[in-house]
């Protein structure tokens, strides 16, 4: 039996774990809330002003981007807030979804500016499930009215 080299061995052992490390932050979790959190406590100046510049323009078109955001969207449905997207996983019917959601009324707003009822505490932040189904959302506020969310059909 041939003998595997240190260097061998670490040449397969780096893309396994930085594939489990991925894996591991696209599904979101303790893992998300924590980047989401050094990102926002970072470049919080990039997301009041993308926030402020949604809501006064009435769209997340062409606003600029903090680091790691995917995507800026203004939801004005059912109340307003402005989602900086930062990850998804899954395929089909079980996607998830988490970042970070600026709220101008400050009020706890389900993913788009949905407003859910029933929601209970969960740690240090606040969860919602869909009665006969298996939706949930999960918030936990970064300050004020800025909150991180994941949200999972």
């Amino acid at each position: 039996m041939r003998r595997v080299g240190p260097r061998r061995l670490a040449a397969l052992l780096v893309p396994v774990l930085a594939l489990g490390v991925l894996w591991t932050f696209l599904r979101g979790g303790a893992l998300s809330w924590g980047w989401a959190q050094w990102v926002f406590s970072q470049s919080r100046p990039a997301f009041e002003t993308a926030a402020l510049q949604a809501v006064e323009q009435g769209s997340g078109q062409g606003i600029s981007r903090p680091f790691g955001v995917r995507d800026v969207t203004l939801w004005d449905y059912e109340g307003t807030a402005v989602d900086f997207a930062m990850g998804a996983f899954g395929l089909g019917s079980s996607p998830r979804y988490w970042g970070i959601q600026y709220v101008p009324s400050g009020e706890r707003l389900g993913y788009q500016g949905v407003r859910l009822e029933g929601w209970t505490r969960e740690g240090d932040g606040w969860s919602w499930s869909e009665s006969g189904g298996d939706n949930t959302c999960y918030l936990r506020e970064l300050d004020g009215n800025w909150f991180y969310y994941e949200m999972e059909f």
